[in-house]
């Protein structure tokens, strides 16, 4: 005979929220947040790929201004020299998914100038 919840002797365990942050990974993400937002006040709150203006107060935003890490963020270099300030929604995602490599193009112009950007993996 199955039990219902009423007929329970154990109760339900209680759910965690979906995919927790470690307080080691907390603290990593507030660094890289302040160093993003150091970056952002010294790039005078412009993407550094397509040269427009953002803000650092509301993430919800389509001009919300993130941090690309320049060098894979698995190599854990937080650091300035390794932050390059472009908008989250549209040129973060742009440079991710080409796999745009920010040392050689920095900014949009220049990739779009290389003549080889539409050979890319696909």
């Amino acid at each position: 005979m199955k039990r219902t919840l009423l007929k329970r002797k154990t109760p339900l365990k209680a759910r965690k929220g979906l995919n927790p942050v470690s307080d080691k990974q907390r603290v990593k993400n507030a660094l890289w947040n302040k160093i993003t937002d150091e970056r952002a006040e010294e790039e005078g709150y412009i993407c550094q790929w397509c040269h427009s203006i953002g803000q650092r107060l509301s993430p919800s935003l389509s001009y919300y201004l993130d941090g690309h890490h320049i060098l894979k963020r698995r190599y854990n270099i937080h650091t300035r020299e390794n932050c390059y300030v472009c908008h989250r929604f549209g040129c973060h995602g742009e440079i991710e998914d080409k796999n745009i490599d920010v040392r050689e193009c920095p900014d949009r112009e220049s990739w779009e100038h290389r003549g080889d950007w539409s050979t890319t993996d696909g």
